[in-house]
């Protein structure tokens, strides 16, 4: 017999015609050894264990900033860094003593990569860290929503 699934092991023999059914793996974090299913009348079914679980429980390395900074280049860290709140691009070059245009082009890589996020309010353009950004850099930011009016405050 060719398509027939086996399941040998001692403790719980199983056998099963595929009959064109088909065989389905499913992974999982829970199991120990491969499972068949509970009876032959249901399709078959192998749920065995995933590869990696243990990795599961293991904390996130912690963001190396120097080595963000080799990665990015320094002024690029610096605005990530600084964009864990929206800003206008007008308002990250007072900050930074440079003109807007030269801001715009250190923007232009972090937004193409997704690091960075864009949204017009009137005639600006604010920019923030995106969650990647946030990933990145280490620093979790609240993710509620935060408009800026015209006025500059924040709601």
């Amino acid at each position: 017999m060719r398509d027939v699934l086996r399941h040998t092991h001692p403790a719980d023999r199983y056998g099963a015609a595929a009959s064109g059914r088909g065989l389905l793996l499913v992974p999982s974090a829970f199991a120990h050894k491969p499972a068949p299913p509970v009876s032959a009348e249901e399709p078959p079914l192998l749920v065995h264990p995933s590869r990696g679980v243990a990795t599961l429980w293991t904390p996130a390395p912690t963001p190396d900033a120097p080595a963000l900074v080799s990665l990015l280049g320094a002024a690029r860290a610096r605005l990530l860094d600084l964009l864990g709140e929206p800003l206008p691009t007008i308002e990250i070059a007072r900050r930074f003593r440079v003109t807007p245009s030269a801001v715009s082009q250190h923007l232009r890589v972090p937004h193409a990569t997704g690091l960075v996020t864009r949204a017009r309010d009137g005639r600006q353009v604010l920019h923030r860290r995106s969650p990647l950004g946030d990933r990145l850099t280490g620093r979790a930011v609240s993710r509620r929503s935060t408009v800026c009016n015209r006025g500059g405050s924040h709601t």
